[in-house]
C-alpha cells in the first residue's frame, strides 16, 4: 500500500490547530499535530470510517515522522489493514486537534493531566506478560 508523502487536516482542524499555536499552547503546529495523534491513540480513538477529504496538506511525512516512530506505533497499536498508516495518522490528528481545542476553551490545556491519564490508560490496556 502506497503511503502519502504529505499529511494534513480538514479546514476546521487546521484552523483550530493554528489557533492552538497562536494562543501559545504549542510552539509549533507540528508539535500540536504530533501531540494530537498521541492523544487520540491514548484514548483509543478509532480512525476507521472517517477519511479526510479535501484536506489541505500541512506536513511532509518525513518532517512529521523522521525516524518513523509514529509509523511504528500506529502499525503496532492500530494495525491498519485497509488504508495507509499516514492516512490513519491524519484521522487521529483530526480527532486529537478537536479534543485539544475543546480543552483549550477553558484557557489552559492540562498537559500534565493528559499525560497522567494516558499513562493510566496504557496501564489498563497493557498485556500481562507473566
Amino acid at each position: 500500500m502506497d503511503e502519502p508523502i504529505q499529511v494534513g487536516l480538514s479546514k476546521e482542524g487546521h484552523d483550530k490547530l493554528s489557533r492552538l499555536k497562536e494562543d501559545g499552547h504549542f510552539a509549533e503546529m507540528l508539535d500540536g499535530y504530533r501531540f494530537a495523534i498521541a492523544l487520540a491513540i491514548a484514548h483509543g480513538a478509532s480512525p476507521e470510517g472517517r477519511p479526510l477529504r479535501n484536506r489541505p496538506t500541512m506536513f511532509n511525512t518525513g518532517t512529521l515522522d523522521p525516524d518513523r516512530s509514529l509509523y511504528g506505533v500506529i502499525t503496532a497499536l492500530i494495525d491498519p489493514k485497509s488504508e495507509p498508516v499516514y492516512k490513519v495518522a491524519e484521522t487521529l490528528a483530526e480527532w486529537g486537534v478537536h479534543e485539544l481545542y475543546r480543552l483549550s476553551e477553558s484557557g489552559v490545556i492540562p498537559i500534565v493531566e493528559l499525560l497522567e491519564e494516558a499513562n493510566r490508560l496504557a496501564m489498563i490496556t497493557e498485556p500481562d506478560l507473566s
